[in-house]
């Protein structure tokens, strides 16, 4: 009975045991971390800039009538040769029939003067008509065959200009804005429609004095377009200014290499670049790894480690270059460190954690 009581004891004080210890491993902390390695993160640097088209135009009519209709919207891309608008221009047409009635007339002319003169040659070369009566005759037959090739001329000149009617999409691109409204009166040249090629359209960004010479032709970047999210555009250096612009930056034009009917001319961009840090020994850590204790910058380390559990411990850092959501470390931490990266806040010397 004694046995029994005895065993019964010691089984209650196993389970107890084990149920605080797997309570306790419960209750450690789980945290993220990072290895700290100096001298091998690239260092993505944001500049900022805007979007340019060197094919933004304005299309217009080369002559003058009345807006009939224009058959685009605002925003609407376009393929090359498609009609963007039609003028009604009457006079243009009334002159095409005029060059038309003038060539008619021009052959009539000359067939009559033609005829004139085989007479006139016939009696001629019977004595009855002097040379004089006869030149006049081959003259004024071959100035109405010249009128012909005028006239001629004239209607094609004329049926070309009737051409000008319309307006034609010289590229694939895409309608910025339309200027004027249907049933307006145009005088030639007045703007109809903005235009924009889809092909051409490049980014400036501008470039601080500090990493300029870090920047060279080909470079490759990524854009990205305030207007247009979850997009970014794959681009290169085309061209590098050679001196500065105001605020000692460098202006540095990017050819952009997926050309989309989105991009548009005016529109605030970004570009991203990737640049090696001027100390290849320095060690970068995120922003949001960083506390502040006083005056003091605090990041926390795992060690101690474990079978992926460890210890917190504190370590007072001095930071130097901000990059984005980056920061270089100059004293403080080590390369091959366990950074705790995530839960900062949550931890604190000396605490058990896992990871």
């Amino acid at each position: 009975m004694k046995n029994n009581i005895l065993f019964t004891i010691l089984l209650l004080t196993l389970v107890f045991t084990t149920a605080c210890t797997q309570q306790n491993e419960q209750d450690i902390r789980p945290v993220e971390y990072m290895v700290v390695q100096s001298g091998t993160d690239i260092t993505n640097k944001t500049f900022f800039g805007y979007l340019k088209s060197s094919s933004l135009t304005d299309l217009s009519f080369q002559i003058e009538g009345t807006l009939k209709k224009i058959l685009v919207n605002e925003g609407q891309a376009v393929k090359k040769g498609q009609i963007i608008a039609e003028l009604d221009a009457p006079l243009y047409n009334i002159q095409v029939q005029e060059a038309k009635y003038a060539l008619s007339d021009a052959i009539i002319q000359y067939q009559n003067a033609k005829n004139y003169y085989e007479r006139i040659k016939k009696l001629h070369a019977a004595g009855g008509i002097s040379d004089n009566d006869l030149d006049n005759a081959k003259t004024k037959m071959e100035s109405s065959n010249v009128q012909i090739q005028i006239a001629q001329e004239k209607l094609n000149y004329m049926s070309h200009r009737s051409g000008y009617e319309r307006i034609y999409a010289p590229t694939d691109g895409i309608i910025l804005s339309k200027a004027v409204s249907e049933q307006q009166y145009l005088s030639p040249g007045a703007t109809v429609v903005q235009f924009q090629g889809n092909s051409d359209v490049e980014a400036f960004i501008f470039v601080s004095q500090n990493y300029i010479n870090k920047i060279n032709r080909g470079q490759k970047a990524k854009v990205k377009v305030d207007a247009i999210k979850n997009m970014i555009f794959d681009a290169y250096v085309k061209e590098i200014s050679e001196t500065s612009l105001e605020q000692l930056s460098y202006r540095v034009k990017l050819k952009i290499n997926n050309q989309s009917p989105m991009l548009k001319d005016g529109m605030s961009a970004s570009a991203v670049f990737e640049i090696e840090p001027k100390d290849k020994t320095q060690i970068y850590i995120p922003i949001n790894s960083i506390i502040k204790e006083g005056n003091n910058d605090i990041v926390f380390t795992i060690i101690n480690r474990k079978e992926g559990f460890g210890e917190i411990k504190k370590n007072i850092i001095t930071t130097g270059e901000l990059n984005n959501e980056k920061i270089s470390v100059k004293s403080g931490l080590n390369s091959g460190d366990y950074l705790v990266t995530r839960g900062v806040s949550e931890v604190q010397e000396g605490q058990k954690v896992k990871y």
